[in-house]
């Protein structure tokens, strides 16, 4: 067989391979549902799973509820990375933020992005979302954005509003410590002061990674006393410590990817209220600050220095959500995929949403840690999300 043959015979089991590749991703891509055998009754009576099969085509059906990712972005690795690359290099300004700054109780400062801004549309009654970011993010992030853009446009045109936590997205810190992943009396001071702004308005809550271990833990503390109407969780760790460990796994990926990315941030974060910070009472190992080299190691020198935690096993246990989802009692859809390798799904608390009829897990085979790219310029879960808010707000009294 001559060179161009075996050239073009080459071609055509790489090309029949491909296409075998993407039929299997095609036919693993239907989206699971996880729930109590009976779920929550709503306000008007309707069954919550009733309203997710009826109103949420992109959670049921097995010719809708489905996610492909994108042939240009195959894989789990692919599609997370793509999130960070854009971040990095291809930021948006997809939607118009009007800010308000909050003080708490302590004189911390949380900056509230509202998003049509405050000016173009009154005060009414129109539901709210609330969204929170994940590690270090905030409302700059491409994620948040193309989800605010399609929760504020046609046929929805919600309110939203990014809660953008200490030093987080241009927010100074104001007092001697950051923020961190239970920080759930901030986020509780945001929901309260959004809540007493617009009384007449239904509030559902969206967290983002760690942003949704927050939101989650937030939610099963507050029981059946939750301002929240709903609540909607992407990509959550669940188990703070299992996360970490999952990333100090001495992968190429790990050590070179992901770890240095998230770290980026942080550090970013800590470097840039430096000497806000050293004005506290706690005093922190400079030296070896300057030498952290994982997110756990940031943990136990920063994060639990600065809240009084023993180190960091310490606090992720107090505030990993995975322990608080039994007192949910207000309707909870969350979104993981299987293949996340910042978030395992082998973490996921699958009995909790077995027994819970509150909860509904929406389970992919595909997506990453916040990729979820059908395509290069949205993701997927964009619309689950808004679908969702939009059946609870049918079906929530006012």
């Amino acid at each position: 067989m001559s060179p161009n043959s075996l050239i073009a015979a080459a071609g055509v089991a790489a090309a029949g391979a491909m296409v075998v590749l993407r039929k299997r991703t095609i036919d693993d891509s239907e989206v699971c549902l996880l729930h109590a055998p009976q779920t929550a009754t709503m306000d008007d009576g309707a069954k919550l799973l009733d309203v997710v099969n009826a109103e949420c085509p992109s959670l049921a059906g097995p010719a809708t509820a489905r996610f492909v990712p994108s042939m240009a972005l195959p894989t789990a690795d692919l599609q997370t990375c793509f999130s960070a690359v854009r971040e990095r290099f291809g930021r948006l300004r997809l939607v118009e933020y009007e800010r308000e700054l909050i003080t708490t109780k302590d004189g911390g400062t949380i900056g509230l992005d509202w998003s049509p801004p405050l000016a173009q549309i009154p005060a009414d009654g129109r539901p709210i979302v609330l969204l929170s970011p994940g590690l270090s993010g905030g409302s700059q992030e491409t994620y948040v954005q193309t989800t605010v853009k399609r929760l504020t446009s046609e046929p929805y045109n919600f309110r939203t509003v990014v809660v953008n936590f200490r030093g987080c997205a241009g927010v100074q810190v104001t007092t001697p410590i950051l923020y961190n992943g239970g920080l759930t009396s901030d986020y509780g001071y945001a929901v309260d002061h959004i809540h007493r702004r617009y009384p007449s308005s239904k509030l559902v809550g969206i967290g983002y990674s760690l942003g949704a271990n927050l939101v989650t833990k937030y939610v099963g503390e507050q029981g059946e006393r939750c301002p929240l109407d709903a609540a909607i969780s992407v990509c959550n760790p669940y188990d703070l410590a299992a996360s970490s460990d999952a990333l100090e796994v001495p992968t190429f990926r790990n050590r070179r990817i992901y770890t240095p990315a998230m770290l980026l941030g942080l550090m970013k974060l800590y470097r840039r209220h430096r000497k806000i910070i050293e004005t506290g009472p706690v005093e922190l190992d400079v030296e070896a600050i300057n030498s952290i080299s994982s997110i756990r190691q940031f943990d136990d020198l920063i994060t639990a220095k600065l809240f009084g935690y023993k180190d960091s096993t310490d606090y992720y246990r107090q505030n990993s959500c995975a322990q608080f989802m039994a007192g949910i009692s207000i309707p909870f859809l969350a979104i993981s995929a299987m293949d996340d390798p910042v978030c395992p799904e082998d973490i996921i608390p699958r009995e909790v949403f077995r027994t819970n009829p509150h909860l509904i897990l929406a389970l992919t085979q595909y997506g990453g840690h916040l990729g979820y790219h059908e395509n290069l310029s949205s993701s997927w879960f964009e619309r689950p999300i808004a679908e969702f808010c939009a059946a609870i707000f049918r079906h929530t009294s006012a």
